[in-house]
């Protein structure tokens, strides 16, 4: 990048300077003209911008950054006057949106807070021309960086480099009083423990403590929050150690039913290798899978998850302990029914069976071996001649049967879709020839199997 083009320094910090480490520099290097117009624009108008918060510290462990936010020392409404089209996402908070090439970055300004009175939000925010202030109220050591663009140079206050070489979470200043400000800050360490490719962390003794502690004040968090927190959680690479860990420690419990210190069994399940193939949504249902349904409906609900979430994990948790048939017949419809679904069953039932986990609907006799059979034997299934929509419709079946629109004739029209899969009917003919082979006319409509699974 031309030296013309590079920004030039900006305010500079009240935070001792040290040099970037070289994959540092390699980013900076690369970063977005818009973020170096940006930081020009800043700095033409007197004011002091850093790089701040994940991005830092992801660049510096070697992740790729998905979204970069600043520090800037200009107050909210100079920033909403120098950048016309951005956006006052949080503005009461010190937050702008500056648009970028099809991205946006948040700029909040430097801030000090008071007290966090209810364990949320802080009561009063000032704010403030000091880095140094900044990044005091930050949450843990390795969230508590910045890189300041123009003069390529890092501020790390707290020693976040330090305890990221030693793989140790740390909390800004003393761990009990920064936990009890914001109860999410639970979660969020929980989170932060798993490192990915890098394996799990761990924690200094004093934030280990605070966080027992302090595990009430979760019962002061929103439950959206919550969720948000508890879904990147399980879908991290190392969750499997990570829940077992919030398990151990109690943090569970403040938020899902029952009491989890003793669910070895539950936390074992995280560990099979088909669990890394599954997202957070599923591996929530497998840890909910011994939970009576109403239990798991009302935990869902709670949590605020979406209706389409909701009715994900209701779905599985209401087939856990199930299995098709080991016959043709049983598998096609099985495989009909759930679709895309039906091979992620099978490793479910694998995973719950190979675990000794007992679902509350279902016997769940057979055991995983019986289950990698049927998986085998799901596998080598032949796509069917005509595929899974019905050959027939509803006029085509009043013609041949006399039946007027209703209960009865819908009835029927499902009966013989499930025999045309089970079959593997080729065409509307063979249809008809089954048509007459059944005794539909002799029998209670109500009594006619569906195209379902479970039966």
């Amino acid at each position: 990048m031309s030296g013309e083009s590079w920004p030039n320094p900006a305010l500079e910090a009240d935070v001792p300077a040290l040099p970037c480490p070289p994959n540092v520099i390699e980013w900076l290097e690369k970063l977005p003209p818009r973020i170096l117009e940006i930081a020009s624009i800043i700095a033409q108008h007197g004011g002091g911008i850093w790089v701040v918060g994940g991005a830092v510290r992801d660049v510096c462990l070697g992740i790729n950054v998905h979204d970069i936010d600043f520090a800037v020392s200009l107050e909210p409404q100079q920033m909403m006057e120098i950048f016309p089209d951005s956006i006052p996402t949080g503005i009461e908070y010190g937050t702008v949106s500056l648009r970028g090439d099809g991205v946006f970055y948040e700029a909040t300004t430097l801030r000090t807070e008071s007290a966090y009175e209810d364990g949320r939000r802080p009561e009063q925010v000032s704010w403030g021309i000091s880095l140094s202030d900044d990044l005091e109220r930050r949450d843990f050591t390795i969230n508590a960086m910045a890189i300041d663009i123009a003069r390529k140079v890092m501020h790390d206050p707290h020693y976040g480099l330090q305890d990221m070489e030693r793989g140790m979470l740390r909390a800004v200043g003393q761990a009990y009083r920064r936990i009890s400000e914001d109860g999410l800050r639970i979660l969020r360490a929980y989170r932060f423990l798993d490192r990915g490719q890098a394996g799990v962390w761990k924690f200094d003794s004093e934030l280990s403590e605070a966080l027992r502690q302090n595990s009430h004040m979760l019962k002061a968090v929103t439950h959206e929050r919550i969720w948000m927190e508890w879904l990147k959680i399980l879908n991290g690479k190392n969750m499997a150690k990570v829940v077992e860990k919030m398990a151990h420690d109690g943090i569970l419990d403040s938020f899902l039913p029952g009491e989890w210190s003793a669910q070895h069994l539950r936390m074992a399940t995280l560990g099979h290798h088909f669990v890394y193939e599954f997202d957070g949504l599923t591996r929530f249902a497998i840890l909910l899978a011994e939970c009576f349904s109403i239990e798991v409906e009302n935990a869902l609900i709670k949590l605020k998850l979406s209706k389409k979430e909701r009715t994900y994990v209701l779905d599985l948790h209401g087939r856990f302990g199930t299995l098709p048939h080991d016959s043709l017949a049983s598998m096609r419809v099985f495989r009909a029914v759930l679709g895309e679904f039906a091979e992620q069953h099978l490793k479910l039932e694998i995973v719950l069976r190979s675990h000794g986990i007992s679902p509350s609907r279902g016997s769940g006799r057979e055991n995983a071996d019986t289950v990698y059979g049927l998986l085998e034997a799901f596998e080598a299934l032949a796509p069917l001649k005509s595929g899974h929509d019905s050959l027939i419709d509803g006029h085509w079946l009043m013609e041949r049967t006399g039946i007027a629109k209703g209960k009865a004739l819908g009835r029927l029209k499902t009966w013989l879709h499930r025999l045309q899969i089970e079959r593997d009917l080729a065409d509307s003919a063979e249809v008809e020839t089954v048509l007459c082979a059944l005794h539909w006319t002799e029998e209670n409509h109500l009594d006619w199997p569906k195209l379902q699974y479970p039966d």
